[in-house]
């Protein structure tokens, strides 16, 4: 799927605090999203592996820093000033990036996939050259991508998404998706969730619309 359309979703869900608001808009979208874009429940809690997995993207606030100045054409310094200004990496990245680009042209349409793909890369990279290749796979994405995917790509970078996402949340948004009618239906999730600590394989299960599936797992 279109990694935009995964920047307004959290867009909508940090603009309300409310829990139940929360579970409306996430329940509307996981009833629409197909199998075959399963892994952006991943992304959904700023995460790119399983929970079982212990990889860890692993970059730095000054690896962020270095590639925001790069793929917008500002200093470093420039950088943290507007950082220590704001507070918040990614929307200095969505700052920069509106600033920078006095044109569309560079402007990809870039898939969750690819944002996955590239992600993945920076825990396996080692050796002579590791933090040039990490800055070229993150600058990569940054020149091809809008300020608004700009700012979530930074925070997911950095483990810090704020859009006050919680699994219980996911939890209760895959029941009201796909069990409206079973009372039971959290728990049994919940448990799904505890056995395989993997959220996307309870999603695919959960879109089978079959309980019984969620307690064999």
């Amino acid at each position: 799927m279109q990694y935009l359309k995964l920047a307004e979703l959290y867009e909508q869900l940090s603009s309300t605090p409310k829990r139940l608001e929360k579970t409306e808009i996430l329940s509307k979208f996981l009833e629409l999203l197909h199998e075959t874009d399963k892994e952006v429940l991943y992304l959904l809690l700023g995460d790119i592996y399983p929970e079982y997995d212990e990889r860890k993207i692993g970059i730095s606030n000054q690896l962020v820093i270095k590639a925001i100045s790069k793929a917008t054409g500002t200093t470093t310094n420039q950088v943290t000033k507007e950082w220590k200004s704001i507070g918040d990496l990614g929307k200095v990245a969505e700052k920069l990036t509106k600033k920078g680009r006095q044109t569309t042209l560079h402007q990809q349409v870039i898939t969750t996939e690819k944002i996955l793909k590239n992600l993945r890369e920076l825990p396996e990279l080692e050796g002579k050259g590791t933090v040039e290749k990490k800055l070229s796979l993150i600058t990569e994405l940054l020149t091809s991508i809008s300020p608004l995917e700009a700012k979530y790509l930074i925070r997911i970078l950095i483990s810090d998404l704020r859009i006050g996402l919680k699994e219980s949340t996911i939890r209760e948004s895959l029941a009201k998706a796909f069990f409206k009618d079973v009372k039971t239906a959290p728990e049994k999730i919940q448990k799904a969730i505890d056995k395989s600590n993997d959220i996307v394989l309870v999603f695919e299960i959960a879109k089978k619309e079959k309980i019984e599936l969620l307690e064999k797992l």
